[in-house]
């Protein structure tokens, strides 16, 4: 990783990105669960250059990938992107330092929602047995998150009933 000249500079322009991304994205919205595509993929096109470009110089954070990786198209792009908020969600839990029960509860959060979204494009793409180990994953991180979220009164998203439901679709190990 590079060592930013002036991280505080690239922290205000990504989070000034993330800012105009959502009202974009937001606009892009047309009513009745439609959307103008062209629109939003343009906007992620750009919110995807200016996080690229901040991790070009060393300054990364989880929402910022994670943002992008949701409105992404290509799985592959997705999985990268899911990948990239895993590796800055354990960095952050690596440093040293108490972290509050919200900040624990959002790493949890992240890290179970990109494992699930991981193993979501793998069983989309036809590798269910991939899928599998990331569904595993994040359903034993939802759990931790449900038990978290009661700690801090957060209310559930039903993380992990969405990520049952996809484990049970999946064909069983025998090829079922």
């Amino acid at each position: 990783m590079n060592t930013p000249d002036d991280p505080p500079a690239i922290r205000r322009t990504l989070e000034e990105a993330m800012g105009t991304f959502v009202r974009k994205i937001f606009a892009t919205r047309l009513g009745n669960d439609e959307e103008d595509t062209p629109m939003r993929q343009i906007a992620t096109e750009e919110y995807r250059a200016v996080v690229e470009a901040a991790a070009a110089q060393g300054v990364e954070d989880a929402l910022s990938w994670h943002s992008l990786a949701m409105w992404t198209d290509s799985g592959k792009e997705r999985i990268g992107y899911f990948s990239r908020v895993l590796e800055c969600v354990r960095a952050a839990a690596a440093e040293p330092g108490e972290k509050t029960p919200q900040a624990r509860w959002s790493a949890v959060q992240l890290e179970a929602d990109s494992l699930y979204e991981i193993g979501r494009v793998h069983a989309h793409e036809g590798d269910p047995e991939v899928a599998r180990g990331f569904l595993e994953q994040a359903l034993v991180l939802a759990r931790l998150k449900e038990t978290l979220g009661a700690e801090i009164a957060v209310r559930d998203d039903n993380l992990e009933g969405r990520v049952a439901a996809l484990l049970l679709q999946l064909p069983d190990a025998a090829g079922e």
